[in-house]
């Protein structure tokens, strides 16, 4: 029996060992994440500080950090690919506020300011009155055209 009684205080003693472990490492792990969670609060507070920076100095003549440039030029370059991206969904910015808007509006949606299409309309200038394109010509070539396709594929 004593045997016994042995082996049930050392299953015992143990199950209190292995569960005090294991509240010290949920405690260990809840300290780290926590710790954590405030390691990246501070991360955002100081980019919010730098943000703040920036807005106040961006247009110093000789500002203190190289690295406002190099913002003020990525910002630049931001506007210019997203002007492209832009152009190529057939689409344009407000001059006043730089919405996107549909390559043939007129008016900005949010604003209201004039629209001023990004292309240019072509003036007529004396002497080329004659070069309009006339679109029956237009029609005639391009049936002209796929009928001899049609014919090359026949073959």
């Amino acid at each position: 029996m004593t045997f016994f009684t042995k082996l049930g205080e050392t299953i015992s003693a143990t199950g209190k060992d292995v569960s005090q472990k294991a509240k010290e490492l949920t405690e260990l792990a809840r300290l780290n994440l926590d710790m954590k969670a405030k390691e990246d609060f501070i991360e955002k507070q100081y980019t919010e500080i730098g943000k703040q920076y920036f807005e106040l100095h961006k247009e110093d003549e000789e500002p203190l950090f190289e690295e406002i440039n190099l913002i003020s030029e990525s910002l630049m370059e931001i506007e210019r690919l997203k002007s492209e991206i832009a152009e190529i969904k057939g689409k344009k910015k407000c001059p006043a506020c730089g919405t996107v808007v549909e390559q043939d509006a007129v008016f900005c949606n949010k604003c209201g300011a004039k629209c001023e299409s990004i292309f240019e309309e072509e003036a007529v200038t004396p002497g080329n009155e004659n070069e309009e394109i006339d679109e029956e010509t237009v029609e005639e070539e391009t049936i002209d055209f796929t009928e001899q396709e049609l014919h090359k594929e026949e073959e």
